[in-house]
């Protein structure tokens, strides 16, 4: 591929220096790499007096500085301050669009396999024109898909490693009142759940709230309310490290040990909803979310019931 048809990539880091290092190397086995810009979003402290946080900051920005040559160029930019995940996040995108049509994305907690970058630009160049695709999405759940499907079309929005264009960026809405208002007038909750799959109704609503601030709530919603759609592999091309308490999501479910491929076939395919892969993502996530639920009632139950038996057990011996 033409090194000038190739999309920036903006990587967006904070104190995590073993995440950081894992992400880059997987990156440098792309063979894009080499002829990729690389953005870097190195966030600030929150706390100038904590010196592990500080340290942990330098050592990242020491990482990055050591794979100069591995990219055409590396473009660091320091926040004076700290301005979290969500904030560095739409002005980063946003920043990098002034100057270029289309952009990859990925944080300091997504590895790559050999081939994201050549999907990544690939698919960029393939949809740019057809304005219905919203983004190229890289993760994908272990599912087992039809062998001859490579790529399909969802309406569900991921993060973990994804690619845009401007003209799609500008749809993004920042106010998530605006976006709970439209949604709630068509009445479409509960697709905007995955018929009832996930929770982002909720997230939306906490976002509002100003209980998480969530980017990614509100690019899905803006999205949503614009119909558009979004390109996944059914091999996945990326894999999640950071659900391992160390971001600032403390979520702890294991998705490092998902498989990744090398391989992938990133041909052209016909832009519509693809209703037999949606349906299997559909099973996946319910199988999910099943298993959450039985999971919190166990934990409620050892928590409300049997440690207090425990307990009272344990005082009565005394």
């Amino acid at each position: 591929m033409n090194q000038h048809n190739l999309a920036p990539i903006a990587l967006f880091v904070y104190k995590r220096p073993v995440h950081t290092q894992k992400v880059i190397d997987s990156l440098i086995q792309n063979n894009e790499a080499k002829d990729s810009i690389l953005y870097v979003f190195a966030d600030g402290a929150k706390n100038e007096n904590d010196k592990i946080e500080l340290e942990n900051i330098s050592s990242v920005k020491q990482i990055i500085n050591s794979y100069k040559n591995n990219f055409q160029k590396i473009i660091i930019i320091e926040r004076n301050s700290n301005w979290g995940l969500a904030n560095s996040i739409i002005d980063g995108i946003s920043l990098v669009l002034k100057d270029f049509q289309k952009i990859i994305i990925l944080e300091d907690d997504i590895i790559v396999s050999k081939v994201f970058l050549k999907y990544m630009n690939t698919s960029l160049l393939n949809y740019e024109n057809n304005h219905e695709v919203a983004t190229i999405q890289g993760f994908q759940f272990p599912i087992n898909f039809n062998k001859k499907v490579n790529s399909y079309f969802d309406y569900a929005v991921g993060c973990w490693g994804w690619a845009t264009w401007k003209n799609r960026w500008d749809y993004f809405e920042p106010d998530g009142q605006k976006l709970w208002d439209i949604i709630n007038e068509s009445k479409q909750w509960k697709k905007f759940d995955i018929n009832n799959t996930y929770p982002f109704k909720e997230l939306l609503e906490n976002q509002i709230k100003i209980k998480n601030d969530s980017w990614a709530i509100r690019w899905y919603a803006s999205l949503f309310i614009k119909n558009m759609i979004n390109l996944y592999p059914t091999k996945s091309l990326t894999i999640n490290i950071g659900n391992d308490g160390s971001g600032n999501h403390k979520d702890k479910n294991d998705t490092s040990k998902y498989p990744i491929i090398d391989e992938i076939n990133a041909e052209k395919i016909e832009i519509k909803l693809s209703n037999k892969e949606i349906r299997k993502v559909f099973i996946y996530r319910k199988n999910l979310l099943f298993k959450k639920k039985i999971k919190n009632l166990i934990i409620r139950f050892k928590v409300n019931v049997l440690y207090k038996i425990l307990n009272e057990e344990y005082y009565n011996k005394l």
